[in-house]
Order: C-alpha cells, then sequence, then structure tokens
C-alpha cells in the first residue's frame, strides 16, 4: 500500500477497477459456467471372464467455489483497501465510529469510509448469492483429502440380448420338435458412478450470505453512529463572494 496519498490516488482507481472485474469474471462462472464445478468417473466392471473391455467415462473438475473465490478475493481486497485508505486519509476526526461485528472490533472508522464499505460489501454480497450449490438429488459427502464433495458409488446393470433356441413341443415319431428362438436379457456387467464437485451445499452458501448481511447491518449503525457527530460550521462562503465581488459589484 502506498505511503502518501498522491501515490495511493495514483493506483486507487485501477485497484477498484480490477476488483470489480473479478468480482464479475468470478459471477459469470458461476452462473453461466457452473458446469465448471461438477466432475465424474464412470467406470465398467464385468461380470463374466473374457468379455470385452469398456474404458472409463471420466469429465474433470475445473475448478472449485473455494479456488474460484480465493483467485478473485486477492484483487477484490486491493481495490477495498485503497478505496477505504483514501477516504480515511480524507476523512474528518469528528464523523467516526468503531465497526463492531458480532463482536468483533473492526477498528474506527469514518461515515465516508463506512459508506464506501457498505457498497463493496453489496457487491461481495451479490457474488456470493450467486454460489452454485450442490444438486440436492444426490447425496454428497465431503473428503477433505481432495477438498471436494463425492458421492458414493451409483450402480448400473448392463445388459445384452442373446439368442436362446426355446423348444416348444418335443420331437415325436410324426412330429419334428417344434423351436423357437428368442432373445433374452443376460447381465453382463455393471457401470459404477461416481459423482464428484466443487460446489458448496446450501447450508454453507446460505450461512456466507447470512454473515455477510449481518456485516451490512453492522456497517449501517456505525455509519449512523459516525453521522451523529456534532457539525463543525464553517463560514467561508459569503467571504469567498465578498472577495469575487471586491471593488466590482
Amino acid at each position: 500500500m502506498s505511503n502518501k496519498l498522491h501515490e495511493l490516488l495514483a493506483v486507487e482507481q485501477d485497484r477498484k477497477h480490477k476488483g470489480n472485474q473479478a468480482i464479475g469474471e468470478a459471477k459469470n462462472t458461476f452462473t453461466k459456467k457452473d458446469i465448471y464445478f461438477d466432475g465424474m468417473v464412470k467406470r465398467y466392471i464385468s461380470l463374466e471372464e473374457d468379455a470385452e473391455l469398456i474404458p472409463d467415462e471420466t469429465k474433470g473438475i475445473v475448478t472449485t467455489v473455494k479456488g474460484k473465490l480465493e483467485e478473485a478475493i486477492e484483487a477484490i481486497v486491493k481495490g477495498m483497501d485503497a478505496h477505504i485508505s483514501k477516504e480515511e486519509t480524507n476523512a474528518s476526526e469528528k464523523a467516526r465510529a468503531e465497526l463492531v461485528i458480532e463482536g468483533v472490533n473492526f477498528g474506527l472508522f469514518s461515515a465516508t469510509s463506512l459508506l464506501a464499505l457498505e457498497s463493496h460489501l453489496n457487491k461481495i454480497k451479490d457474488l456470493y448469492t450467486n454460489i452454485p450449490t450442490l444438486d440436492t438429488a444426490k447425496k454428497f459427502h465431503f473428503d477433505p483429502q481432495e477438498g471436494l464433495y463425492k458421492t458414493e458409488p451409483e450402480v448400473k446393470f448392463r445388459s445384452v440380448k442373446r439368442p436362446k433356441v426355446i423348444v416348444k413341443y418335443e420331437a415325436t415319431e410324426k412330429h419334428p420338435a417344434q423351436t423357437e428362438l428368442l432373445y433374452l436379457e443376460h447381465q453382463v456387467g455393471k457401470y459404477e458412478t461416481v459423482y464428484s464437485s466443487g460446489r458448496l451445499s446450501l447450508t454453507q452458501k446460505n450461512q456466507l450470505v447470512k454473515r455477510i448481511e449481518g456485516m451490512l447491518e453492522a456497517v449501517k449503525v456505525a455509519r449512523s453512529k459516525a453521522n451523529n457527530a456534532e457539525v463543525t460550521n464553517i463560514k467561508v462562503g459569503q467571504k469567498l463572494f465578498d472577495f469575487i465581488h471586491k471593488d466590482l459589484l
């Protein structure tokens, strides 16, 4: 972070822009490229000896919600810190209040900084509201070693039709045997499919959004307290016009 205000002003807008870009890109992935968070491995297990070999089907996960957020957060934090630092540098020492969220004191901020923070948090809330969640039709469990959600193997059997001659009537001295060719289903193997996901559970998402909403509420309360400061009344306007009009009007 820059130590001089003019240095900070030189980079603030660029950092804010990159932060907004990071939010937009992550939101676009969450809403329009959510297949990136889904994977699967489908294996075939033969139930017969010397059966045909069927290769596995796999689809890898491109990214996870956690990973995508971590990518975006670095730029978001830089933009937010630059913005709030500028506001704090320019702020009055009077219109200030402590920001306390669930007992955690985040420090003393000016009213303008709290207004800026509220704006950033609203953008972050919009991003988190669009986090893709797990398919509730599948029973996922979290695998801490891989950092992913997985299902137990889903089993589907594979059958083929094979010909079989059925004797309807045995042969007699006067008539040959009557037979019929039928094609009967035979189970020859099974597919085991394990689904994986880099999404979050609906409970996790709701808790994250609720936490952000709590932060927004705390920021609004702090801003209200900061704006309760006594006004420093400045009488400079008439003096300026007196100077402009002096000897002319």
